[in-house]
């Protein structure tokens, strides 16, 4: 009776008194209502907190967006929808682009990051023509400023990808890619510049899955969800450049190499190394498990035996992976050739090297920060690391003290 009483408890708090509380009360709640949360600090004696790591000491701030609105279609852990989720963009040498999931897009001064200034002349909200349901991403390239969104349709959603210049007064956003395929809970989004058989332009990630329930559009061909896909920038048409993708949350291109993480279902968040016409398993393979399964498992296993790719590394339990990042040699000494992973379950970001065939990971450091990350970004300039925190809507500055 206890055990059914605290329950009880956990989903009172979770649905009525949260936005009630004092936020210091919150954090105390957090710890005790979290059981995941708990074990992880019982269990987890490994795991560094910042601002150390196994080898560097980190300085860890953060800086407050105080003008962004909560998100209307993501919920936290704890039930409510009080999260601010946001993609970060370098626009320039002076300044950051912040756009939010509902396509409000700020340019923050470098003095508002950097020196926490918030002066209002540190930034500015830049007037659009644009409404969209969800961003999934952005993303800038030669001052043109690409959006990937969830479009509202009259009886179903569809997928787009919108441009606009960066250099216009108002952003005047006109289409890149616009199919009107129907999509159930539509994923995905993260973009890259990419040049694929001569042809400079855009590769991109979709997905498509309900829960328990996957649609089995990542295997068809003929839709465009559950797919990386490349359009050439100066072409209407475009190619499918692989398949079998449940909800891609990160991608990472540098000449040849395309590295992509995404999300499994129950476990089973993966990271893979996207090769062109290769088939990623989904929703026939995966070492993740539904979460109602009353099976041994309800997915295949092996991707290799049945044909499929295997993941390079698949995490379990899942971290709620999402973006992937290259981190220069200049970061840190002891961080050479090193990668940075973020993660919105795990609230953690993940230190990961590969062997030089990126066929298999030699080692992953967690790192715990204590929010969702959903966005992460290296300045070259500035030799820092910069997190989309969505739980509070801050960005976390992360630099090396050594």
């Amino acid at each position: 009776m206890a055990v059914g009483k605290f329950n009880i408890g956990k989903q009172f708090v979770k649905n009525y008194l949260w936005h009630y509380v004092p936020q210091k009360t919150q954090i105390i709640l957090k710890l005790i209502i979290d059981d995941n949360l708990i074990n992880n600090f019982k269990n987890d004696y490994n795991v560094k907190f910042l601002p150390k790591t196994q080898f560097e000491d980190l300085k860890f701030e953060k800086v407050d967006l105080s003008f962004l609105k909560e998100s209307s279609s993501s919920s936290n852990y704890l039930g409510t929808s009080n999260l601010f989720s946001f993609f970060i963009e370098k626009k320039n040498d002076n300044s950051l682009i912040v756009v939010s999931d509902k396509a409000e897009i700020y340019e923050l001064k470098n003095s508002y990051i950097f020196e926490n200034n918030k002066n209002k002349k540190n930034f500015q909200q830049l007037e659009t023509n644009i409404n969209v349901k969800k961003v999934l991403d952005a993303f800038i390239l030669n001052n043109e400023i690409f959006l990937s969104f969830v479009s509202e349709g009259l009886n179903c959603d569809y997928f787009r990808i919108m441009r606009a210049n960066l250099n216009e007064k108002n952003l005047n956003f006109v289409d890149f890619f616009a199919i009107d395929e129907c999509g159930t809970v539509i994923q995905g989004g993260r973009m890259q510049y990419y040049n694929h058989n001569n042809h400079d332009g855009l590769l991109f990630t979709t997905g498509d899955n309900y829960a328990d329930s996957p649609n089995g559009k990542s295997q068809k061909i003929n839709s465009i969800f559950g797919k990386v896909i490349f359009k050439p920038f100066n072409d209407s048409k475009y190619e499918i450049f692989s398949l079998g993708h449940r909800n891609p949350q990160g991608l990472f291109v540098e000449n040849e190499l395309i590295l992509m993480t995404e999300h499994g279902p129950k476990g089973g968040d993966e990271i893979n190394r996207i090769v062109f016409n290769k088939n990623y398993g989904w929703p026939i393979a995966s070492y993740g498990d539904k979460y109602n399964s009353t099976d041994s498992f309800s997915y295949k296993q092996s991707h290799f035996e049945n044909g499929f790719e295997e993941p390079i590394y698949s995490f379990i339990p899942s971290i709620g992976i999402s973006e992937i990042i290259k981190i220069p040699n200049t970061f840190s000494e002891k961080w050479i050739d090193n990668f940075i992973i973020s993660s919105l379950f795990g609230r953690s970001i993940y230190r990961v090297k590969f062997d030089n065939n990126f066929k298999k990971l030699i080692y992953v450091e967690k790192i715990y920060i204590g929010q969702r990350i959903r966005d992460i970004k290296y300045l070259k300039n500035e030799n820092l690391i910069l997190l989309a925190l969505e739980e509070n809507g801050e960005i976390g500055i992360l630099s090396n003290l050594n």
